[in-house]
């Protein structure tokens, strides 16, 4: 019992049951010289397939994407949250002789021996406040309340914003809310809680800033205090504006941007949104993990201020005044001494706190990209207007110290920013099928032809073995030739 030579079965195969059409000219009935040809051309075509198929799978497996941009035009827009901020961060007439006693040094107003380290930039009635303090009697209170004093000293609404106009319309009262930033008191428009209705947000149904909102603001620059706790911010005069989406925290710090006194800013923005892929594609964080804890859900922001906290806890046992969570404010010591301290060296990136937080963007983003230009505003005209009112400001205090502010949508639209895959399965699978179609005139089922077509030599090899095995065993041992004329069956069974 023997079995046919493998090479005239794979001739035969390739000649008659192969949908490759390069084999059937291979192994046809041609002359040498056309088969030739045709296993050049054949050779020819399996490398460039082979080469396009490879650079599909490397894109594939690389993980690359596309970016798809979309405007949408609609009759109403989602408002943001706008966090307006005073640059400076305690007033000069709100602190009192406990205050100087318990936070003048460490916050860098008067030096050890209690005189004002920066005397030029106090107004006379310190001075005299300053050289009227018993200091034979200081002793720091141990129960000294930061965030009171924080809250108490800093700019109060009722001074700082002098006119909040919506759509032109007096804004009521709960449409502004209190927050405590690194800037101290902050106040939000449209600012809203994680359960909130979208539907009671504020919207735009036009653009223009008619439909819009307008805040007159006061920055009461004679009132700065410079504290060593606002870095180079001690520097500057004016207000800070940040947006965001209406139920994220305020960080207008770092990511607000600022408007100064003497002018009207005209504030046009847009919305967009921005769609990333998850891992492997981006790094990008979908729900934030275990690192948001004191907040609903995850944001950049929101991100940052868990890890300033988890940082400023883990390094000095408490937190600053601003900070989320249940664990003790730093005394004014331990603020000056540790608090702020490893707090800057976390922001500049002095602080290798990889192990302890880390923050990557979320995958959905919601930005507000604006253009900003200014007018000189009219200190005569505003001095008339506020004449018989209880602010009574001059023309020189609303040069040196009122904003006007103006934020509206400069279009009733938002663009979309989607990030898609380059390559999805199906995306590769017909991308192969195109190279083996184009090359070889081939398909997957043609693949599933060579897998049988082995699966059968495979087997039927397994066949012939055994049958010589058995035959010698029978003969004593002698070797037994196979023979041309016994047919072996296939994997199928034919």
């Amino acid at each position: 019992m023997g079995c046919r030579p493998g090479r005239c079965h794979l001739r035969r195969w390739a000649a008659d049951t192969s949908d490759l059409h390069g084999l059937k000219h291979i192994a046809g009935s041609g002359n040498t010289f056309r088969r030739l040809i045709w296993l050049c051309l054949f050779l020819t075509a399996l490398g460039f397939c082979i080469f396009e198929c490879y650079l599909v799978i490397k894109g594939y497996i690389s993980f690359n994407h596309v970016t798809q941009v979309d405007v949408y035009y609609t009759t109403e827009v989602e408002f943001p949250a706008i966090t307006v901020c005073n640059i400076n961060k305690y007033r000069e007439s709100a602190l009192t002789e406990e205050d100087i006693k318990n936070v003048g040094v460490h916050l860098g107003i008067v030096d050890e021996d209690y005189n004002l380290l920066l005397p030029d930039l106090y107004t006379d009635e310190f001075k005299d406040f300053i050289n009227s303090v018993n200091w034979t009697t200081v002793e720091e209170d141990p129960d000294y309340n930061m965030t009171e004093f924080t809250i108490r000293t800093g700019h109060q609404q009722e001074d700082m914003i002098v006119s909040c106009l919506w759509k032109e319309e007096p804004c009521e009262e709960t449409d502004l809310q209190h927050s405590l930033t690194h800037l101290g008191n902050c106040y939000s428009f449209n600012i809203q809680g994680e359960n909130s209705n979208e539907v009671d947000w504020k919207h735009s149904y036009s653009a223009g800033s008619a439909n819009g909102l307008q805040l007159i603001l006061n920055a009461e620059i004679p009132e700065y205090t410079p504290s060593n706790d606002l870095d180079s911010g001690a520097m500057d005069a004016g207000l800070r504006i940040m947006f965001h989406y209406p139920t994220e925290p305020p960080y207008p710090k770092e990511l607000g941007f600022s408007v100064s006194a003497g002018d009207h800013s005209f504030i046009s923005m847009r919305h967009e949104k921005i769609t990333s892929l998850p891992w492997p594609y981006t790094e990008c964080e979908t729900d934030g993990g275990d690192i948001i804890t004191h907040f609903g859900h995850y944001s950049l922001q929101a991100c940052r201020i868990e890890c300033e906290t988890l940082v400023v806890e883990a390094e000095c046992g408490c937190r600053l005044p601003e900070m989320p969570g249940d664990a003790d404010v730093c005394s004014p010591a331990d603020v000056h001494e540790c608090a702020h301290p490893t707090l800057v060296d976390f922001i500049s990136g002095n602080l290798n706190s990889s192990d302890t937080c880390e923050c990557f963007s979320p995958c959905l983003v919601e930005n507000y990209p604006f253009t900003l230009s200014t007018s000189k505003l009219r200190p005569l005209f505003l001095e008339a207007l506020y004449a018989n009112t209880s602010t009574n400001f001059t023309s020189d205090y609303i040069s040196e110290n009122i904003a006007v502010v103006s934020i509206y949508y400069e279009a009733l639209n938002f663009q979309t920013i989607d990030m898609l895959p380059e390559y999805t399965f199906a995306t590769l699978l017909a991308v192969l099928g195109g190279n083996l179609g184009l090359f070889l005139g081939a398909s997957f089922l043609t693949i599933a032809q060579l897998g049988e077509y082995f699966l059968d030599e495979m087997i039927g090899w397994c066949i012939c073995t055994k049958s010589k095995e058995s035959e010698e065993e029978r003969n004593g041992g002698n070797k037994v030739e196979p023979s041309p004329t016994v047919k072996t069956t296939d994997a199928w069974g034919a």
